[in-house]
């Protein structure tokens, strides 16, 4: 099949799911194929969607996001999100402040379908509260016509600190079909099963120097930004949040003193997120440390912050930035169960003070330097995301049973060029011993 005939079929297969669409009458289920799309024939290909850098808020999301999915005809900024369990958008029905600072879905176009107009109240936590209606439009993704998806529409939303995300929707990309949110589309799935890639897996890589970066959906990604050979492999693991990507964390080292409350917790890879977080006994030891560290001058370096309840959460450099403060010791986790392709070995990555902070570009705290380890109660483990995944290439594979996808092994890999963790290196799991990358 030439180009022209594969658009073409692209085409017919997303109004055949419009039309079957049109008579769903359950929000929470997609509507079944029909013989049109089962007969279309797609190519499978690996998928590449260009990432870009927006400002970065002190709020815990992602200041990255993908401007090649476009809801219909409404062209979208949309954050790839593999800490998320269902696909949202902003929509014209919502005319708050903070809907108006994004792109919209044009909820009148041809083609978008509503579901479900039940309103939903989702809790973005620090962000605020979405009210959302359940429609389907067909996507177009890198200018190519696919099949219609399920989606949550926002049609208000109650948190003004919404309008300082750099994204005005999110793709989820969970570890689970059956953790997907009921009324949501699964992109990864849909692809994979109407054949649009070659296997069930998406990788991820952006380089915060140039503010650009690159999501593969179907396969492990050009091999041009990273080194095969360096290939990290994190087991599963899973928490009580069944859609996040975890993984067993052996260890972490603030400076030379090992944290023991973290060792053999979950780690997880969550690319919706910026900083780490977790639990008060997942970031306390990180965190109570530094937070009685002095400059030269006897004063303290960090500022502790407190939500509503009281509760500490956070802390800001109280003036300056981190190369301000030698005294400042460097972060260290060691994961993984093959390093360089080597068995029965794992990684030790290092983050420089400078690596595991960041600075505020846009919010109400801009032009401060923020530790980059918040607390956020129920996690389960201790997340992470931007801080410590634009230091590598990272990969998220999916086990395919009958018609549904779990989670399989994930993958670091160290980039060919930019950002680069202070240190990246092999131990044996046995001795603990440093081993020679081959």
């Amino acid at each position: 099949m030439n180009r022209t005939d594969a658009t073409t079929a692209k085409a017919s297969l997303a109004l055949a799911v419009v039309a079957a669409m049109l008579g769903a009458c359950r929000a929470d289920s997609a509507p079944e194929a029909t013989a049109s799309e089962e007969s279309a024939e797609i190519i499978p290909h690996i998928i590449t969607l260009p990432m870009q850098r927006g400002p970065m808020a002190d709020y815990g999301a992602t200041p990255w996001y993908t401007d090649r999915i476009a809801l219909g005809k409404s062209p979208m900024r949309l954050a790839l999100d593999s800490g998320a369990s269902f696909f949202w958008a902003t929509s014209d029905l919502c005319t708050t402040q903070a809907c108006n600072a994004h792109a919209r879905v044009d909820t009148g176009q041809p083609g978008f379908v509503w579901l479900d107009k039940t309103p939903t109240t989702r809790s973005f936590g620090p962000w605020g509260n979405m009210t959302t209606w359940t429609g389907a439009v067909p996507l177009y993704i890198d200018g190519g016509p696919w099949q219609a998806i399920p989606f949550f529409a926002s049609v208000d939303y109650s948190g003004a600190k919404f309008q300082y995300l750099t994204w005005g929707g999110g793709v989820g990309l969970p570890s689970e079909s059956a953790d997907v949110t009921p009324g949501s589309g699964f992109l990864i799935e849909m692809l994979y099963f109407k054949g649009g890639i070659p296997s069930p897996e998406f990788s991820m890589l952006t380089e915060p120097w140039t503010g650009t970066g690159f999501t593969w959906l179907g396969g492990r990604g050009d091999p041009t930004y990273f080194d095969p050979r360096s290939e990290v492999q994190l087991q599963p693991k899973k928490a009580a949040i069944g859609y996040l990507w975890g993984t067993n964390l052996y260890s972490v080292r603030l400076g030379g003193t090992p944290l023991p409350p973290l060792a053999g917790q979950t780690f997880f890879l969550d690319s919706g997120s910026s900083r780490f977080k977790g639990d008060a006994q997942y970031v306390y030891p990180i965190m109570q440390p530094l937070s009685q560290l002095r400059d030269a001058q006897g004063n303290l370096i960090f500022t502790p912050t407190y939500d509503d309840a009281g509760n500490w959460v956070g802390l800001y450099y109280t003036n300056g930035r981190p190369s301000d403060y030698p005294n400042l010791p460097d972060l260290t986790l060691t994961l993984g169960q093959t390093c360089y392709l080597m068995p029965a070995t794992s990684l030790v990555v290092t983050l420089s003070p400078e690596q595991y902070s960041y600075y505020v570009e846009e919010g109400d705290q801009a032009g401060k330097w923020a530790l980059g380890v918040h607390r956020l109660d129920g996690v389960g483990g201790l997340l992470v995301g931007s801080t410590f995944m634009d230091l590598l290439a990272t990969r998220f594979t999916y086990r395919v049973s009958g018609s549904s996808l779990s989670q399989g092994d994930m993958y670091l890999y160290r980039k060919t060029q930019g950002v680069q963790p202070k240190e990246f290196y092999c131990i044996s799991m046995e001795t603990g011993e440093m081993v020679a990358a081959p």
